[in-house]
């Protein structure tokens, strides 16, 4: 009622205007008369729905359905809006067939029309990663939409998606916005590789595998720990933070998300600041022989240890503790390497992706059988570990 009166009223003043404008010999005049009706029309969507009929979702989350597998249980985030508070939220839970399906189903449960184009997160059960088809099904559709932005992020839930969408956090109560300012956050420092749709979609076309940030609760608080391993559309298997870490540092380099070691020296416990990470790698293919090499210069700073108990000023202690360093990020990384080569089969030091920008005419010849190569592969990493100094202060 309020919004028909305030638009009759715009109409009155118009053709007011209108007849004021008729007796001025003005060009300029009428030209505003002609534009001024633009500015008269409500705000609304190009299907004329209006946005405050609308509910628009920041978060959701899909997991098989309990009462039917041939269904997905959806649960979308929707903020509460006109109500003075930015942080007010409610969930809406559906069984349906698909993402599709589920915004046609609310049209029947809601007065309102749910709207996707401002989704900051979709959060995947662990259940639906375990159904190849179901998960190309389900990137076909977000790649389809013409409102999903392809930036939005993706997530893997240790569970139940509906877990981390029900999750109240006190501070930050949408957890759509609180998880995609988490995985921008953790991307910045290294602690992850890739989250955009965008880029998930991308590896699987371009080499059948990809990493997809994990989210679980632990001991009541939302953790975004570590990586799902995603192969020809199925979840493989889990990585730590710190694996994923060692993955960004020696396929990007930069900063390294591996910020903080704890080491002991002659018995006395010592943490070690990773500041930067300088890498260069050399990756060769002879016949159906592969090998890479990768050298990276590790930048460090003391930041805790027992100054009683050690001198830091002593060049022979800086030197056992950069060999010890070096050791155990290099007994980590060889397992890493072991992983990948043995347990998941997988290239995620993204060698083949080198070999296609600069050995294309080599890589076209065994590219049928790459993955058989990179199993056998010759894969060294060789680090070079740098002190710059002893602490903040020394």
């Amino acid at each position: 009622m309020k919004r028909s009166k305030l638009y009759f009223k715009r109409i009155r003043k118009y053709l007011s205007f209108i007849s004021r404008a008729a007796s001025i010999n003005n060009i300029k005049i009428y030209l505003v008369v002609l534009i001024f009706p633009l500015f008269l029309t409500a705000c609304t969507s190009k299907d004329g729905v209006e946005i405050n009929d609308r509910e628009y979702l920041f978060a959701v989350g899909i997991d098989v359905s309990e009462k039917n597998s041939d269904k997905y249980t959806f649960s979308a985030e929707v903020p509460v809006v006109n109500t003075g508070s930015e942080n007010k939220r409610y969930v809406m839970t559906h069984d349906s067939e698909n993402l599709t399906s589920f915004y046609y189903d609310n049209i029947f449960t809601t007065e309102k029309i749910a709207s996707d184009s401002m989704i900051q997160v979709i959060i995947i059960g662990e259940d639906v990663l375990k159904n190849q088809d179901s998960v190309k099904a389900l990137f076909d559709e977000i790649e389809r939409s013409p409102q999903i932005n392809r930036r939005v992020k993706l997530i893997v839930a240790k569970n139940k998606a509906s877990d981390i969408i029900n999750f109240e956090i006190k501070d930050n109560p949408l957890i759509g916005r609180y998880i995609s300012e988490f995985l921008i956050k953790l991307k910045t420092l290294s602690f992850q590789t890739t989250f955009s749709f965008d880029e998930v979609a991308l590896d699987m076309k371009g080499y059948g595998n990809t990493l997809i940030p994990c989210v679980e609760v632990i001991e009541g608080r939302l953790a975004i720990n570590g990586a799902a391993v995603i192969k020809d559309y199925q979840l493989v298997d889990y990585i730590n933070h710190t694996e994923n870490s060692v993955l960004s540092v020696l396929t990007k380099g930069g900063i390294s998300g591996m910020t903080r070691v704890n080491t002991q020296l002659d018995g006395i416990p010592i943490t070690v600041n990773i500041e930067n990470a300088v890498i260069s790698r050399k990756i060769n293919l002879e016949a159906d022989k592969l090998s890479a090499n990768y050298y990276a210069t590790v930048i460090c700073n003391i930041s805790s240890y027992d100054m009683t108990k050690l001198d830091s000023s002593d060049i022979n202690f800086i030197d056992r503790l950069s060999s010890q360093i070096n050791k155990e990020i290099s007994n980590y990384t060889d397992k890493l390497i072991y992983k990948m080569q043995s347990d998941f089969q997988m290239d995620l030091l993204q060698i083949r992706e080198n070999l296609i920008k600069y050995k294309k005419a080599d890589y076209e010849k065994i590219k049928g059988k790459y993955d058989e190569l990179f199993k056998n592969a010759d894969i060294n990493v060789e680090y070079k570990v740098k002190i710059n100094n002893s602490g903040m202060v020394r």
